[in-house]
């Protein structure tokens, strides 16, 4: 029996931080597909097996699969060759996308207002905003320079930039957002951008609750004034973001949907 098996070490690399490896190692007449996930979050990987004379673990040789945060030689499938095959190959094609994309995002999550400030706070431009939120369900909270960012919602801490001093007017200057990234455990993540230079308090890999400090607001970016912005989105199969409309809980109102040009308490 000849038993051929091509493979490729697979290595994904998303960002400076953000890396997986996809790879198969073969024991005996049987192929294991492993995943490493360095990174602080869940990652998806999107596999897909081409197989002859052989079967796997995965309905129809393909799938989504979530590899968990910081896990080595995670196991996505197991191939074994078919029942009196004479000749077996296998081919491997694979996507990774940011989070477990297979979850479905709680849109009824009532989440806090990103601020610590007692005093009423204007929503300068809500979703789908003409200056910067053409298409994107996105919120500026009106917060001068150095006022406290906090959590509106749990979770944890993957990207987190706060070196950048520059800002202007137009979408040149969007390389210089200093942000924070919280993954949150329906899948969702949420933005907190335009920190102030130096102005965060997390750390890749932190677990914060509802209410921690984050940072402080600043006008970093692409940026009209000091202000933060505020979303929440999922990443989608495409590797783009699908931003999320959110509720919140005011001093009048809890569960409700904020918008633009509207003031605001805790």
């Amino acid at each position: 029996m000849k038993l051929i098996l091509p493979f490729l070490l697979f290595a994904f690399t998303i960002s400076a931080q953000e890396s997986v490896k996809v790879y198969i190692e073969q024991e005996g007449m049987n192929v294991n597909v492993y995943a490493d996930n360095d990174e602080e979050i869940p990652m998806t990987v999107d596999l897909q097996l081409n197989l002859t004379g052989m079967q796997s673990t995965l309905e129809k040789n393909k799938g989504l699969i979530a590899v968990p945060a910081k896990s080595k030689k995670y196991l996505l499938a197991k191939v074994s060759p078919k029942p009196k095959s004479r000749q077996m190959n296998l081919g491997m094609e694979s996507s990774v996308y940011m989070g477990d994309i297979t979850l479905k995002p709680d849109l009824d999550y009532v989440y806090s207002l990103p601020f610590s400030k007692k005093d009423k706070v204007q929503v300068y431009q809500g979703y789908n905003g003409s200056f910067s939120h053409s298409g994107k369900k996105a919120l500026d909270f009106g917060l001068e320079i150095g006022e406290k960012v906090t959590a509106a919602r749990g979770g944890i801490v993957y990207k987190v930039i706060d070196s950048n001093s520059k800002s202007c007017k137009n979408k040149s200057c969007q390389k210089y957002n200093n942000v924070v990234m919280v993954y949150h455990e329906d899948g969702s993540s949420a933005e907190y951008v335009h920190l102030d230079h130096n102005g965060s308090e997390v750390s890749l890999g932190d677990v914060i609750e509802k209410g921690d400090l984050i940072g402080y607001s600043g006008n970093t970016g692409w940026s009209s004034g000091p202000h933060l912005h505020f979303m929440v989105f999922q990443f989608t199969k495409k590797g783009k973001r699908k931003s999320l409309k959110t509720r919140f809980a005011t001093d009048a109102k809890s569960g409700i949907y904020l918008k633009g040009k509207q003031f605001y308490k805790r």
